[in-house]
């Protein structure tokens, strides 16, 4: 990005503050004032979330979620500002999301999904969120920036934390069925018996998707049990069981895509895979005064996936297995010293045990000739973390936070031949990674919150690039450092709207394309971030968001050093979406979603053009009746083509597409019963 364009991006968010302050003072006497927050709320805001974060907080609330029906659960964080999705296409690997100008097609990882409290990403960075259903989860809370000290692995832009439903005196059953043959069934309920509370959800899906051989079959299964120990204190279980299975139909080639959208490419026929998701975790709450609460929380997860993949002609069927079990420990302690002062200091450990296979195949049986073996992995990957955060509310002017937070990583590895033979080799030494935080709200006048955020972050090499057979340090983590500026602005009750300017530059950013690891170099990226909720009457209600994102490599590696200067692969230029709902009469309403993505380059040499460019519209309309809902929703009401593409070079030749989803459309029926 040219310098100038860096200065205009911050001269935009510096003058839209000033101006927004502005207009604060005009409006100052319709608002109360209220805890300074950076905050930004869709759909429901009875959702609970992190308040000491000043930045790019965004929260999705159930009302916005349940009514959703979609082929992967990832689908539902294109509402919220500055997130991008890379849709695969391909069977189990369908889906994933990126923030903050890193790609999302598994090259870079860099965010941190929690579900519950629980860490759920798999080692690799990918998000497992096809786990739970949309009628399953309460809220969805996003976080762009560095500044949050609770997360250390992954947490490299930001964390997305999800919440599973826990209300009750409720049951809820809803059934789908759409234009492609899919069926869905969802059901929910909440009993309180006592000191006892109890959450059950099930979902399943099953049917085709727009192109041939995406057949899928989905379904999850959870439950959850509180129990009150004491009047301050709870015990909780949760378990959950998901499982996956689908046809894959494979990359097409530039010009197929375009021909022929909706076919599956013939060297694919036999793609596809299954994968399952096991959860148990025990949460313990207590309060030891109205000052000081206590929470621990433990787990033990398992993903395990298998596939069967070929990307193109020239290639050969493969076969990928992984089987990674996740365990681990999270305390965490808040004192709240005084009306002026509080600590929040954290710990959590975590251990992956994780199995990695990729062998050859003659059709659908594994191939264990030496020459197709193409990996046979098992390791350990340890980490241990924690951090103390103090925080102080100065004046109603002024509130601050300041944290660190410190992480070690450690494990074993051992790779194995065809013959069985053992090549053992030890973690790199990384050291003690320590990560400083600060966040600052200011309110000038009622209404207007400036805050400011700086934080520091780590990303880590995973895999076999974490380690090695010898004592030299081939790979260090890569350090970044961000921080954001902007403004909160709460004119009257019905308006919120926030505006900031982020940067994030990282020391030697570490990518792996194809299975093989390099380090780019280092890296900048940088951009804006708005959007606004305004409540326009009792019946009207909209939102709106826009991102733009800058990414350069301004000190490249050895083997890219014709890339200085270019843009960073698979990262689109901006992001929008504007939501819009209307109460036609008491028992019908209307929303319609607008989501538009720019495009990007496929590789770090910049060359074969640009793709990835959308604009998408969805629309639903609803009617309530006395015994629950019936839903109609269209999905790409105006047939857009887009496309997910990706290059194994650096040439931009020879890309591969993959085409999703054209015009189509659901009707749903939900029973409410309280």
């Amino acid at each position: 990005m040219q310098v100038k364009h860096k200065k205009q991006a911050l001269r935009i968010a510096c003058t839209t503050a000033i101006a927004t302050t502005s207009l604060g003072l005009l409006g100052a006497e319709n608002v109360s004032s209220e805890r300074l927050e950076s905050i930004l709320v869709i759909g429901d805001g009875s959702a609970t979330y992190n308040r000491t974060l000043a930045g790019s907080l965004d929260v999705i609330g159930r009302d916005e979620l349940e009514y959703e029906h979609v082929r992967d659960t990832l689908e539902l964080f294109s509402k919220v500002p500055g997130v991008y999705l890379s849709r695969f296409n391909q069977g189990i690997i369908n889906t994933d999301i990126s923030i903050r100008g890193f790609a999302g097609d598994g090259s870079s990882p860099h965010a941190k999904l929690i579900i519950d409290g629980i860490p759920s990403n798999l080692h690799n960075g990918y998000n497992e969120l096809d786990q739970l259903f949309p009628m399953g989860i309460e809220s969805i809370e996003v976080f762009k920036g560095t500044s949050d000290p609770r997360y250390g692995l992954q947490n490299v832009a930001g964390n997305y934390n999800v919440a599973s439903r826990s209300d009750v005196g409720t049951t809820t059953l809803n059934a789908t069925v759409d234009t492609f043959g899919a069926r869905e069934l969802q059901a929910y309920t909440g009993l309180e018996t006592g000191k006892l509370t109890q959450n059950y959800f099930i979902g399943f899906r099953e049917g085709e998707g727009y192109r041939d051989r995406t057949d899928l079959a989905k379904l999850s299964a959870s439950g959850r049990w509180f129990y009150q120990l004491t009047n301050s204190s709870t015990l909780a279980f949760i378990a959950r069981h998901a499982s996956y299975e689908g046809d894959a139909p494979g990359y097409l080639s530039a010009d197929v895509v375009r021909q022929t959208p909706q076919s599956s490419a013939s060297f694919a026929n036999q793609d596809g895979g299954n994968k399952t998701t096991d959860h148990y975790s025990l949460h313990y709450d207590n309060a030891f005064s109205e000052a000081v609460q206590f929470s621990l929380k433990a787990y033990w997860q398992n993903f395990e996936r298998e596939r069967w993949v070929r990307f193109s002609e020239a290639g050969a069927l493969t076969n990928r297995f992984d089987d990674q079990d996740m365990s681990g420990a999270i305390a965490n302690l808040n004192w709240q010293i005084s009306d002026t002062w509080a600590l929040n200091v954290g710990a959590d450990v975590e251990n992956q045990d994780i199995l990695e296979q990729r062998f050859g195949t003659i059709g659908q049986s594994r191939e264990r000739d030496v020459n197709n073996v193409g990996r046979n992995r098992q390791y350990s990957f340890d980490t241990q973390g924690a951090f103390v955060q103090i925080e102080n509310t100065f004046s109603d002017f002024l509130t601050w936070n300041v944290g660190v937070r410190a992480d070690r990583l450690d494990g074993d590895f051992v790779q194995f031949n065809a013959a069985g033979v053992a090549n053992p080799r030890n973690m790199f030494d990384f050291g003690t990674i320590v990560q400083p935080s600060l966040n600052i709200f200011l309110s000038p006048v009622d209404g207007v919150t400036v805050f400011g955020n700086y934080g520091r972050s780590f990303q880590h090499p995973f895999g076999a690039d974490a380690y090695t057979s010898g004592n030299v340090n081939a790979r260090d983590v890569s350090i970044n450092d961000g921080w954001e500026l902007g403004v909160r602005w709460d004119l009257t009750d019905d308006l919120q709207a926030r505006i900031s300017y982020w940067q994030q530059d990282a020391s030697d950013e570490f990518i792996s394309i194809d299975d093989t690891a390099s380090n780019i170099g280092a890296t900048n990226r940088d951009g804006i971030d708005g959007g606004l909720s305004l409540n326009l009457s009792d019946k009207a209600s909209l939102w709106a968001n826009f991102t733009t994102v800058n990414s350069e490599i301004v000190r490249p590696s050895d083997s890219l050093q014709n890339a200085i200067g270019n843009e960073i692969r698979s990262i689109p230029d901006f992001t929008a979406s504007v939501g819009a709902q209307y109460q036609f009469t008491p028992a019908i309403s209307g929303r319609i979603h607008i989501d538009s993505q720019g495009d990007y380059y496929v590789n770090e040499n910049n060359l074969g053009g640009k793709f990835g460019d959308y604009t998408i519209l969805n629309a639903v309309l609803e009617y309530s009746t006395n015994w629950g809902r019936v839903n109609f929703q269209l999905n790409n009401a105006t047939d857009e083509f887009f496309e997910y593409v990706f290059d194994f070079g650096e040439t931009g030749i020879d890309t591969i597409h993959s085409p999703t989803d054209g015009v189509n459309a659901s009707v749903s029926f939900t029973l409410d019963f309280s």
